[in-house]
């Protein structure tokens, strides 16, 4: 996995902040120790699922804050026949 410990500690501190109950998994090139750079890839499995907008716009301010400038791509758990969401289950790493 191409993700600091730092890194994961912000991600998952503000996914608790902003999210509450659930699981945040890395997936995508991130999770590939043989690839070089990439997006960061998360897939957000919540319990709750009301105002996604805003708490993904605070997600990502705080964390964009605290890390700095990063190309950060979320995917929700809204609708499991979707490729990418078993994609993501399938290869995802558990922050």
């Amino acid at each position: 996995m191409r993700l600091s410990a730092k890194y994961v500690e912000v991600i998952k501190r503000y996914f608790k902040e902003f999210f509450g109950d659930g699981e945040v998994y890395l997936f995508g090139s991130r999770v590939d120790d043989s690839k070089k750079g990439g997006d960061i890839d998360l897939y957000l499995s919540l319990k709750e699922h009301s105002n996604l907008f805003d708490k993904k716009i605070k997600f990502l301010s705080r964390v964009k804050r605290e890390l700095g400038d990063q190309k950060i791509d979320i995917v929700f758990n809204t609708d499991s026949s979707r490729l990418v969401e078993k994609e993501a289950m399938k290869w995802g790493i558990k922050l």
